[in-house]
């Protein structure tokens, strides 16, 4: 496995990790449209991605299919925003603008054939 999609994707999730513990301890709310996204969640998320980012930095190969399965979900998840509904994110007091969600697209997407193409070649 290509050791710097490895622990380039190790460190996104442990920002992605220390970001939900954060918005936990702050206790930040979040919307989805007209959805209250729970603080739980960020400590299940935390929990997550803190054990991802664990597993990236050990550099298994099965950790670049893992991961790269995530990073896909992900890039969907903000495509969808993007093209079918355009869903406002409110973070606290911040709204969180449509081209985010295209930049988390081009990132995640990227991430996700650099994953698959980490596997491939080991």
């Amino acid at each position: 496995m290509n050791k710097s999609y490895a622990l380039v994707s190790a460190i996104l999730f442990g920002l992605v990790a220390l970001i939900h513990l954060i918005r936990a301890f702050m206790g930040w709310e979040v919307l989805i449209g007209d959805y209250v996204l729970p603080v739980v969640r960020s400590w299940v998320v935390f929990g997550v991605t803190i054990c991802l980012a664990a597993w990236g930095f050990r550099g298994s190969k099965g950790y670049a299919v893992v991961s790269a399965v995530l990073f896909g979900l992900v890039a969907l998840l903000h495509l969808y925003r993007v093209l079918i509904s355009q869903t406002v994110v409110i973070i606290d007091t911040l709204t969180v603008p449509m081209t985010a969600s295209w930049v988390g697209f081009i990132v995640s997407a990227g991430l996700c054939v650099w994953g698959f193409l980490s596997y491939r070649s080991s």
